[in-house]
């Protein structure tokens, strides 16, 4: 749920949204794109494709996360920011997501 609350927040900012109709995924989030404009975001949250949050949020068993982070290391990407929940237990989540 979380995931689906950050992109609807950041995805209906214009450049945002612009950005990722340029990318492809309009017909995908419009459903979200136009709740949101109706001012129900619980409902925007819900349009959400599952398949959406999968490709932008890393999520998951630490294996899944630790393929995720590693696909956007391949393709060029410097991640800056740490997830939450490296943060709140940072031994775990260093273990965690560790190559292997």
């Amino acid at each position: 749920m979380i995931g689906r609350r950050m992109i609807s927040s950041y995805l209906t900012v214009n450049a945002y949204a612009e950005f990722h109709r340029w990318l492809g995924r309009a017909d995908a989030l419009q459903p979200m794109w136009d709740a949101w404009a109706e001012a129900i975001a619980n409902s925007a949250n819900e349009l959400i494709p599952d398949w959406v949050v999968d490709e932008l949020i890393i999520h998951g068993p630490y294996e899944a996360c630790r393929e995720h982070v590693l696909r956007y290391i391949e393709a060029g990407v410097q991640i800056r920011r740490s997830p939450s929940s490296l943060r709140r237990r940072p031994q775990r989540g260093v273990e965690g997501l560790a190559p292997r």
